[in-house]
């Protein structure tokens, strides 16, 4: 068996899990079995494909391998927005590849009804909320990627608001926004929570293993996969571990691994929290793509994300959580400059991998192998849709949305390491220049 040489090691830092109520994870896998069906990775793409497996093929035994537990891993690491459109809008020739675009919203939203789904039929307590996204800029740079987002839903018939600076004011409750737009086909919600409740809730021969990552692996078919304690023995693999398919030998010099940051304070008291004022929650997408997301939640707390870092291993941990916390720590007080005695709780990264060329890695990898990865920074209701649609096509199932995912291209090969990582770290800090307050 050949040693699988990238695998997931988070921290504990992770304020969406570390907020919710104790659970009793999964077992780990342990002694040797078999499955009709075995999904590694049980994020938003596992879980969905895992879920749809089970309901299609009601008879056969699903195997879900998770390496972390459930909801401390990537996906219980994001903002908490699934999206339907992009945040950001702005490529060069947007306006041109209208009906590309409009495959691709109706791909993300066929992500936010599969999850809906699931949200409604087992009461899942994750807080979802149809409350939009709000791009916001504070500079004039800002306000002209403003224009050219509100031009680009034009283009496409999307349905958008535009707020004033007293009115955004009026919205947020704060000052430092001169002008923003409202959008309103984005869920917010608890991402911890929702991957949780989702692993919680799956169909009864879908069987989920917690702190199993996959050790070895010998591909066939049949597949052999090694765990720390057990083994399992299957005809067909899925795979829905994104940038960590790297160590199976899955697209090798194809993706870049960054990792993405974020902080939550404490929760606000009664008194901090009225000296806000504006609506009790929100979530503010920054107009420059290099700029901070803020969400103002339900319990009080605030988040705060901007900057992320390269990093071959997908490492999460070290002296970079303390770089990215410091520059949290500067967007936090020039948004609320009135509550610059509120400390951080939390500060966390989160692995992602992305293609140079925005392509996914979808569909059929090998003999009995499929796989749902790399979904570019809009993992909540791709991913979704992504497992959704992968386990239907190892199913034989097919749809108009199937082929829009087929359709699409593959992650074209990086320069070799570490050329990449000092192109991605140039390229990083520039965009933070030029993002300047609005960061």
């Amino acid at each position: 068996m050949a040693a699988v040489s990238l695998l997931p090691r988070n921290d504990r830092n992770n304020g969406w899990f570390e907020t919710l109520p104790p659970r009793l994870p999964s077992a780990p896998l342990t002694g040797d079995v078999g499955a009709d069906v075995v999904v590694v990775g049980a994020g938003f793409t596992g879980l969905t494909a895992a879920r749809r497996l089970g309901e299609l093929r009601p008879d056969a035994s699903v195997l879900l391998l998770e390496a972390d537990l459930v909801g401390n891993g990537a996906a219980g690491r994001s903002s908490g927005f699934a999206i339907d459109h992009a945040h950001n809008l702005r490529a060069k020739g947007f306006g041109d590849t209208a009906e590309h675009e409009r495959r691709q919203i109706a791909l993300n939203r066929a992500g936010q009804a599969y999850l809906e789904a699931a949200v409604v039929d087992h009461d899942v307590d994750c807080g979802w909320a149809w409350a939009g996204k709000t791009h916001a800029a504070c500079t004039d740079r800002g306000a002209r990627h403003l224009d050219h987002f509100t031009a680009s839903l034009d283009h496409i018939d999307e349905a958008y608001e535009v707020f004033d600076e007293a009115a955004t004011v009026d919205r947020l409750g704060i000052d430092f926004y001169t002008r923003s737009v409202h959008t309103p086909g984005t869920v917010q919600m608890q991402p911890a929570a929702l991957v949780r409740g989702l692993a919680d809730h799956l169909p009864s021969n879908v069987t989920l293993h917690e702190q199993s990552p996959v050790v070895d692996l010998d591909f066939g078919p049949p597949h052999l996969l090694r765990t720390d304690a057990g083994s399992v023995r299957t005809p067909e693999l899925v795979l829905a571990n994104n940038g960590f398919a790297e160590g199976f030998g899955i697209a090798r010099g194809r993706l870049v691994p960054v990792v993405t940051w974020g902080s939550m304070t404490r929760p606000l008291t009664d008194e901090e929290s009225a000296s806000i004022g504006g609506d009790r929650t929100w979530g503010v997408i920054p107009a420059d793509p290099s700029g901070t997301t803020v969400r103002r939640l339900a319990d009080g707390r605030i988040l705060v994300r901007n900057v992320y870092s390269y990093s071959r291993r997908s490492r999460v941990d070290g002296r970079q959580r303390e770089r990215a916390g410091r520059a949290h720590r500067r967007s936090f007080e020039r948004r609320f400059p009135g509550l610059t005695h509120v400390p951080f709780e939390y500060t966390w990264g989160g692995a992602l991998s992305m293609a140079r060329n925005g392509q996914p890695l979808f569909g059929e990898l090998g003999p009995g192998v499929h796989g749902a990865l790399v979904h570019n920074g809009t993992g909540i209701s791709r991913g979704a849709v992504c497992g959704k649609l992968v386990a239907e096509l190892a199913c034989g199932e097919g749809s108009d949305l199937l082929d829009a995912m087929l359709a699409m291209g593959r992650p074209n090969r990086n320069v070799p390491s570490p050329v990449i990582g000092w192109g991605v770290r140039m390229y990083a800090r520039r965009l933070q220049l030029q993002a300047g307050r609005e960061m």
